[in-house]
């Protein structure tokens, strides 16, 4: 009895104490600026609550509020230091909550408020979003919203501006590095906390850049803001190894202003809904078009040197655009696979040769939904199902960028000509000239093919045979290299202990190993960032 009276007296007195305000949310605390004040879960109310706050002893302004609860303006009369918010719902004032303001706290919005988001909010004098499908050109003027500029002049009272009011302090705004020109900075017409910045885009930007606002020697957060042209050309097996390529790889360009109806299908045509690119003049067969990801993925033509740069123009219905791209002898790099469930592990596109089977981590099963466990379930080669590999293992791995492939790898031969499919049935094998070397945990594996995936154009396959020696784990490093060639593989293997009978089966039914898997992988080329 007690007990059960000390446990209802304890009860009683934690429901007695005053919920705590469960988060305060900005992009910059200073006065002036608006928050978030999110209720803690137990304390749910309702939208005809009656709500209040203040901060340092004096009446913050309630934007609006909600069952979760309040947007609200910090007063601008408060100065910087740390000070306290106090929230009350209905008479019941919850617990205090530490603050700290500073004079100046820049922030720019982005497009989905003050949520992560890929893009700024920016609209130009047509009063339209700012987006990869329309994006800004040099010279436009734009209007960006930021926080956190500090006091204006005049000075403006806690609430809806009365009039527009610029900031007391200089505002600068830089986008990839250079300086734009700020036409005004400030508070509009009844504007709560949310500063205008109006700006021009300097010349000499294309692609997505970031852009900074600084006041009071404070910087903000970089936000990216869409621009008409080339972003970046980068390998699609990883989107790494940027500003350089091999002849015959697959590439993805970014760029904004690419149209608005995305385009899968159609190699080895070079122009997709009046959008091409080119190299020094000579087309590249296109992929796919995404305009909906400012992506292009094509195949960079085997005609091309394998030195020097060259330039890459890209052309849509709305103008053209530059990129200098440096040439390379070969950059190599795995198509990978990234878990759901573990961002720091990027495993290597591995088939079993013979099979549609996956070297996975068991647990990427489950993240893939695809079973697990083949060789025990007894599964289907040709469908797809997932399990580490094993010692003695022959696995068939995906890449791009490997360099010079010709009929049986004969250096004196002649390449793929570009826009043309290796043969599907392998009658023709276009083997690597210079074969490359991989590594799996630090182990040399027996490399038995390497060439174009019959069926493929620019996507390489590398069939190798897991050696003894390799440790057991989910996340063995797996290495892929070639002479004097750059390259920005980082990738995994599973691989785990597997029994003596097992590998014989394996080794016995491989003897004769194919040149591609029985199913090509479904991946490559990749799109979508």
């Amino acid at each position: 009895m007690l007990k059960r009276l000390f446990f209802l007296l304890s009860a009683s007195t934690i429901l007695a104490q005053p919920p705590i305000v469960f988060e305060v949310k900005s992009l910059g605390f200073s006065p002036g600026s608006r928050i978030s004040i999110l209720y803690p879960s137990i304390f749910r109310t309702n939208s005809n609550a009656r709500v209040s706050a203040t901060v340092g002893g004096k009446p913050a302004y309630i934007v609006g509020h909600n069952p979760f609860g309040i947007d609200a303006q910090i007063p601008f009369e408060l100065e910087p230091g740390s000070t306290t918010l106090l929230v009350t719902v209905d008479g019941t004032q919850l617990a205090p909550y530490n603050l700290r303001l500073e004079a100046f706290a820049p922030g720019m919005i982005s497009c989905t408020g003050a949520s992560p988001c890929d893009f700024g909010s920016f609209l130009n004098s047509n009063g339209r979003f700012i987006g990869p499908q329309t994006p800004a050109v040099p010279g436009d003027p734009l209007l960006a919203t930021a926080t956190g500029l500090g006091p204006t002049n005049p000075p403006t009272p806690t609430g809806p501006a009365p009039s527009q009011r610029p900031t007391a302090n200089p505002v600068t705004l830089t986008i990839g590095g250079k300086s734009a020109e700020v036409t005004f900075a400030g508070l509009g017409v009844s504007a709560i906390g949310d500063y205008s910045v109006n700006f021009k885009v300097p010349a000499g930007l294309q692609g997505t850049q970031p852009l900074t606002v600084t006041v009071g020697g404070k910087t903000s957060s970089p936000v990216n803001i869409p621009l008409f042209g080339i972003g970046s050309v980068v390998s699609n097996a990883s989107f790494g190894s940027p500003g350089i390529a091999a002849p015959g790889s697959i590439v993805s360009v970014f760029a904004n202003g690419l149209g608005s109806t995305n385009q899968l299908t159609g190699f080895p045509a070079t122009n997709f809904q009046g959008v091409s690119v080119t190299f020094n003049g000579r087309p590249a067969p296109l992929f796919h078009l995404t305009p909906s990801f400012g992506q292009i993925d094509l195949l960079v033509p085997t005609e091309l040197p394998t030195s020097g740069t060259v330039d890459v123009q890209l052309t849509t219905p709305t103008g053209t655009s530059n990129y200098p791209l440096l040439l390379a002898n070969a950059v190599p790099v795995f198509y990978r696979l990234a878990d759901q469930f573990n961002p720091k592990r990027v495993n290597v596109i591995a088939q079993f040769s013979g099979t549609a089977w996956l070297a996975l981590p068991a647990s990427m099963a489950f993240a893939l939904n695809v079973p697990g466990n083949c060789t025990e379930r007894k599964a289907d080669p040709a469908a797809i199902c997932v399990q580490p590999a094993s010692v003695g293992d022959f696995l068939v791995l995906y890449a791009t960028g490997l360099g010079k492939a010709t009929p049986n790898g004969d250096p004196n031969g002649a390449p793929l000509a570009t826009g043309t499919v290796p043969p599907a049935n392998g009658s023709v094998l276009y083997k690597t000239v210079i074969s490359p070397t991989v590594t799996i945990g630090g182990v040399p594996a027996a490399v038995l093919y390497s060439g174009l995936a019959p069926g493929f154009p620019g996507l390489y396959q590398v069939n190798v045979q897991v050696p003894n020696g390799v440790a057991a784990g989910d996340d063995i490093p797996v290495v892929l290299s070639l002479p004097g060639a750059a390259s920005d593989n980082s990738v995994t293997l599973a691989v785990r202990p597997c029994a003596k009978q097992h590998q014989a089966n394996r080794r016995s039914a491989q003897k004769h190993q194919p040149a591609r898997a029985r199913q090509p992988a479904p991946f490559p080329p990749q799109s979508h960032k």
